[in-house]
């Protein structure tokens, strides 16, 4: 303000600063190097997931095989025989029953040795390392390694013998086949563990020390505290262990062959693409596959609606 405007009495106003213009080819090149970092991903994504995704769905629609280069479009055909199919169908109970027996096995156990490993005992550290290695053997060596400890004369059977127990020969049997692949699978819940551990460290102490003063014991702070603060942990583990036991896939391959009920859905899937031959048959039973499990998850997500308890 200069002496004149103070001497007249105007005050002068500064000017506003006009906001300087956003400088679109600034963000244009920040853009397309934030794309150049992230092409990798991209690509992998589309090359191994989309185009087979949706490449499959076109398949499903024809009469696509193996030994034949013309495909040609034969609608719902394949969707309508595999329907009819027993082969399916026998493969659909078998894996069924799979899924239901070695999910909650498999909660149940790995709960289980998370309430151990959450416990006051010294060592916890290296018994949670102990536990968690079995994870990062390749599957193909966890097979072949157990199927030297279930064969007929292997290190289960000869436990068993200790107590005058006559083990059966395993993957050679049509009653014990899939229990030992869900004994198998138990052996490496690692994972899990580490997920219900997670959860078991945020539990709220000062409602067990509640349920101590009210004379409650061990099972009082399990069934009130324990379980609603890791239901939604709960949850989480059932259903992606349950999205996990339809795709099993290796294990029966090479323990069985996908013998003794051990068809299970992708083998059977597998069997049909790729040694049978028929692509669109094997892709409409892999779609089929998809609305199984889709079925699964909507009824866990509606029970998680039901059960879960949310803290606030």
């Amino acid at each position: 303000m200069t002496q004149e405007n103070v001497m007249s009495g105007e005050a002068t106003v500064s000017p506003e600063k006009k906001p300087k213009k956003h400088n679109r080819q600034y963000t244009l090149r920040e853009s397309l190097l934030g794309y150049l970092f992230a092409s990798p991903w991209i690509i992998g994504f589309i090359a191994l997931m989309a185009f087979p995704l949706f490449y499959s769905l076109y398949l499903s629609f024809t009469n696509a095989r193996t030994s034949s280069l013309f495909v040609n479009f034969v609608g719902w055909n394949n969707y309508r025989a595999i329907l009819k199919d027993s082969a399916f169908w026998n493969s659909l109970l078998h894996t069924l029953w799979f899924v239901c027996l070695s999910v909650p096995l498999n909660l149940l156990f790995s709960l289980g040795i998370a309430l151990l490993l959450n416990a006051k005992i010294p060592g916890k550290k290296f018994y949670r390392v102990l536990y968690y290695l079995p994870t990062l053997v390749t599957i193909v060596a966890v097979v072949f390694l157990w199927k030297q400890m279930l064969s007929s004369s292997g290190v289960v059977n000869t436990m068993l013998s200790w107590f005058h127990i006559s083990g059966p020969d395993w993957f050679n049997d049509y009653k014990w086949a899939t229990p030992g692949l869900v004994l198998m699978g138990m052996w490496s819940v690692g994972g899990t563990i580490i997920v219900f551990l997670s959860g078991l460290t945020d539990c709220p102490p000062e409602l067990y020390e509640a349920i101590s003063i009210d004379g409650g014991g061990a099972f009082a702070k399990f069934f009130n505290v324990t379980m609603p603060s890791i239901s939604s942990i709960v949850f989480y583990n059932l259903l992606t262990g349950t999205i996990a036991a339809f795709q099993t896939f290796v294990q029966p391959m090479l323990m069985t062959g996908g013998a003794y009920n051990t068809d299970y859905l992708g083998y059977q899937i597998y069997y049909t693409g790729f040694t049978v031959g028929r692509q669109g048959y094997a892709s409409a039973m892999s779609w089929l596959m998809l609305v199984v499990v889709a079925v699964f998850v909507a009824l866990i997500k509606y029970g998680q609606k039901k059960l879960v308890v949310y803290n606030d």
